[in-house]
């Protein structure tokens, strides 16, 4: 019988798991933004009124599953910065534009950084998602590590979400100085969606695959000599 960990089997969650956080933390803030934003007086008061989408749903995974979802909580920080971004210049369109920029290229430059960490961020990311923060299935998370491969995969994951991250930012700050307000909101959403998509569709076909090869490579030592 293997002795592979349960919850490598969860190192990505199901998108079918994953879409209502998404939507409610992710899609939601938009949609009401760019509705509302024609009706409040500043960036600021649309970006306060669009925070109790990820507060929502932060409270909500409290207090169904005693745990702290990182979609809601990555949602609040990003809008978070937007709203002190708005406060801060408040009146410069192109200041506004880039401070979008802000959030993604922090948490990419965070995902580079943690490569000569002990355990890179995406490491700690799918640890969250698969275990739910039970400290007995962390402690069996943590084991993973050990196995055949898996420090190695971590850190390619963590050096893609990284790269395609910062390349976002970049791309997006360009956009904001070289383009109309007007193309820049049409067009800014669609990059960060198909980025942030491409992202969650590599990680979950990716580590699905290095799972059946860590099951496979625990099975081979299972077998008696």
């Amino acid at each position: 019988m293997s002795s592979q960990p349960e919850v490598t089997r969860s190192m990505v969650p199901s998108l079918r798991l994953l879409a209502p956080q998404l939507v409610v933390a992710g899609v939601l803030p938009v949609v009401a933004y760019a509705l509302l934003r024609p009706h409040v007086a500043s960036d600021a008061t649309a970006l306060a009124a669009v925070m109790v989408f990820p507060l929502t749903e932060i409270v909500f995974e409290r207090v169904r599953h005693g745990r702290f979802e990182p979609i809601g909580i990555i949602a609040l920080m990003g809008i978070a910065v937007g709203l002190l971004g708005a406060l801060v210049f408040q009146g410069d369109a192109t200041l506004l534009k880039v401070r979008e920029s802000l959030f993604t290229g922090v948490f990419g430059l965070i995902c580079l950084g943690s490569l000569g960490a002990r355990r890179p961020a995406m490491f700690y990311l799918g640890r969250s998602f698969a275990t739910g923060d039970d400290p007995v299935k962390v402690r069996e998370f943590d084991t993973i590590w050990e196995l055949p491969g898996v420090p190695r995969r971590f850190l390619f994951v963590t050096a893609v979400w990284g790269v395609a991250l910062v390349a976002e930012a970049v791309v997006r700050t360009v956009l904001a100085l070289t383009v109309a307000t007007q193309t820049f909101l049409v067009i800014t959403p669609i990059l960060n969606w198909s980025v942030i998509g491409a992202l969650l569709w590599f990680t979950t076909v990716y580590i699905r695959r290095s799972e059946r090869r860590v099951a496979a490579a625990v099975e081979t030592a299972d077998r008696p000599s």
